[in-house]
């Protein structure tokens, strides 16, 4: 604890001393390692904003960075707001968060896994009742947010670890733990709906070079991929891991019992969430058949399907109250401080991508000979494979902020051989599939700190998984997307 508080106070200094030093370079004109003052305050930002969002917090860092920013003579509030806050993309995951919150509030996802557990199928024998347990977690987790999905599925996982004889620190418990938050994990990389990691970085991309990233062609190289890793992880469960399953009579879930039937609320709040997701996907696969409605929801833009659905949910009453409380909402259904990091993420890179600024410059001088002769293959393998370790060694949002802003630039720097469409798929992917470490993601810090898995077992576990995961994103998801991106 005192090494972190420590390194924590170290971090604090350090940063306050690159603030310090950049705002008087920039004021006092000391023309300090004779570069260009607004290249110098960009890359002392970029840095302090780094360590302080991997050792310290996200929430006021990101503000920090955002004033620091406004600070700089050349750029000013004017130009900042309208890249943070004032981005689409912010706009965007604040309506789908409410959206969401919504959906969460009813019994629909309890509903849906007791569906699948109590089905004949699952039934049948233990590994089919874990299997079953596992896919519809898979299917949630395309759009449902991982941290919630999984405090609602923990309690599952522990009742069905104490029907098969598993206490904490048994081998067998620790897989099927691990096996159902790396599950979410692949879920949650299959699609950017209701993702902030894949949405953020599919933002970046957008606000830096103009053109846009549909979810239909998102999904399109999540889902193969993310299948395929899927049957790697069943099939490592059942032959690598070995997880040995006891068999139990059939009976139903203790905690999947008590759900009571689908009430008028639940029935408007899925069918207004089926009819946003609808909305985001089914233009692309009527540009044929209906070209003119095709080209209306893409008029609008990624924003209109969830704002309509956040207006409609607080329309429509039953009983006397809304389907959408918008005052609570907003208090307990968005995660301020990831929208304010993303806000900071998105002014950072278009100006580290910005040509004015110098960034671009300074990269195309330093790594534009080692680049030059790589393929793109191996160029957007580096950046797989780079995103894969940090987000498991730091957190996902900072993993989506520090790669896709430095891919951003080296595109912009260089005759890039890489697809930088696909990059910013990838990024947005391997954000995702944090698993190994407990700062990568809430619940693995949880399933770590309950003891149902060592710290030792996260690691070695997920270190398989991310080598299927980069494999299947090169051998599987890198043909897809170059067709279609």
């Amino acid at each position: 604890m005192k090494k972190n508080s420590l390194l924590q106070k170290l971090v604090l200094l350090l940063s306050l001393i690159i603030y310090l030093t950049i705002l008087g370079n920039q004021y006092f004109s000391w023309n300090l390692l004779g570069m260009n003052p607004l290249t110098l305050s960009m890359l002392g930002i970029f840095i302090s904003s780094l360590l302080l969002w991997l050792f310290i917090a996200i929430d006021w860092p990101s503000l920090l960075c955002l004033l620091g920013m406004a600070l700089i003579p050349e750029v000013g509030f004017t130009k900042i707001l309208p890249l943070s806050f004032g981005n689409i993309t912010f706009a965007f995951l604040l309506f789908t968060f409410l959206l969401t919150y919504s959906l969460e509030q009813t019994y629909f996802i309890k509903r849906v896994t007791a569906w699948a557990l109590h089905s004949r199928w699952a039934q049948a024998s233990s590994w089919k009742l874990l299997i079953a347990f596992y896919c519809v977690m898979l299917c949630l987790g395309s759009f449902i947010s991982p941290t919630i999905l999984f405090m609602i599925a923990y309690p599952i996982f522990e009742e069905l670890a104490h029907q098969f004889g598993f206490d904490k620190g048994n081998r067998n418990a620790a897989i099927m733990l691990f096996t159902l938050y790396t599950t979410i994990a692949i879920g949650t990389a299959m699609t950017p709906i209701n993702h902030v990691f894949a949405i953020t970085a599919i933002g970046l991309y957008e606000a830096a070079f103009k053109a846009s990233i549909s979810y239909f062609q998102y999904m399109m190289i999540g889902i193969p991929t993310g299948i395929l890793i899927f049957i790697f992880l069943l099939i490592f469960i059942k032959y690598v891991w070995k997880l040995e399953l006891a068999e139990v009579t059939s009976q139903r879930l203790e905690s999947l019992k008590s759900i009571p039937k689908m009430s008028r609320e639940e029935k408007w709040i899925v069918t207004v969430f089926a009819m946003v997701v609808a909305m985001w996907l089914l233009p692309e696969l009527f540009v044929m058949i209906l070209p003119g409605l095709s080209a209306f929801f893409k008029q609008a833009g990624i924003v209109f399907p969830p704002l309509m659905g956040v207006i409609m949910l607080a329309v429509i009453r039953i009983s006397g109250k809304p389907l959408l409380d918008i005052n609570k909402a907003m208090k307990e259904g968005v995660y301020w401080p990831s929208l304010l990091l993303v806000a900071a993420t998105l002014a950072l890179g278009s100006m580290l991508a910005n040509e004015n600024v110098g960034i671009v410059a300074l990269l195309n001088n330093g790594i534009s000979p080692i680049f030059n002769n790589l393929s793109g293959f191996v160029v957007v393998l580096i950046f797989v494979i780079w995103a894969g370790l940090q987000t498991n060694l730091s957190s996902n949002l900072v993993t989506v902020s520090v790669v896709s802003a430095v891919a951003i630039a080296l595109a912009n720097s260089l005759d890039f051989s890489a697809n930088s469409a696909l990059i910013a798929v990838f990024i947005g992917f391997m954000s995702s599939m944090a698993m190994m470490t407990p700062p990568a993601m809430p619940y693995v810090a949880i399933a770590i700190g309950e003891r149902w898995l060592t710290s030792r077992q996260a690691l070695i576990f997920g270190f398989w998984i991310l080598v299927v995961t980069i494999l299947s994103c090169m051998l599987v998801g890198y043909p897809i997307g170059s067709e279609i991106l």
